[in-house]
C-alpha cells in the first residue's frame, strides 16, 4: 500500500500549480483549468485521509467527495 505522505505531496504539487497558474495567467479559460487543478488536489486529500481513517466502513464516500467538486468546479 502507497503511503498517505505520497499521496499528500501528490496533491500538494498538483495545489502549487494550480495556483501559480491563478496567479500567473490572464486568460480565463487557464484560471479556470487552474482551478480545476486545484480541485483535485484537493479531491486527493479528501480520498487519501478516507482511506486512511476508514471511518464509513461500507460506503463509498469518495464518490459523493469526488462528485461534489466535480459539480462546484463545473457551475
Amino acid at each position: 500500500m502507497i503511503p498517505l505522505s505520497w499521496y499528500l505531496l501528490v496533491a500538494a504539487a498538483l495545489f502549487v500549480i494550480g495556483l501559480y497558474g491563478v496567479i500567473a495567467r490572464r486568460n480565463a479559460v487557464a484560471i479556470l483549468m487552474s482551478v480545476e487543478l486545484m480541485l483535485n488536489a484537493v479531491n486527493i486529500n479528501r480520498i487519501a485521509f478516507w482511506r486512511s481513517l476508514r471511518h464509513f466502513a461500507g460506503t463509498s464516500p469518495e464518490q459523493l467527495f469526488y462528485g461534489s467538486v466535480n459539480a462546484f468546479g463545473s457551475s
